[in-house]
């Protein structure tokens, strides 16, 4: 296996952490719901359309061997 030195890989990761909590471009739980919110009106309108989809390939599907189930 191929091992890092401990000083590199400490300082290494140290540096991706502070990167990622860093106070002002960093991830946090605000910039992380902002991004949710931001998704939700997406999501909300997907679902339905997916099942919509779906059930209508089943639809089609049963059609012509006349087996439409639900």
């Amino acid at each position: 296996m191929l091992f890092m030195e401990g000083e590199a890989a400490t300082n290494g990761m140290s540096s991706v952490i502070s990167a990622l909590t860093n106070a002002s471009t960093g991830l946090s739980a605000s910039t992380m719901f902002g991004v949710v919110a931001d998704l939700v009106p997406f999501i909300v309108m997907i679902v339905p359309v997916a099942l919509g989809v779906y059930f209508l390939r089943k639809l089609v599907k049963g059609a012509g061997k006349a087996k439409v189930k639900f």
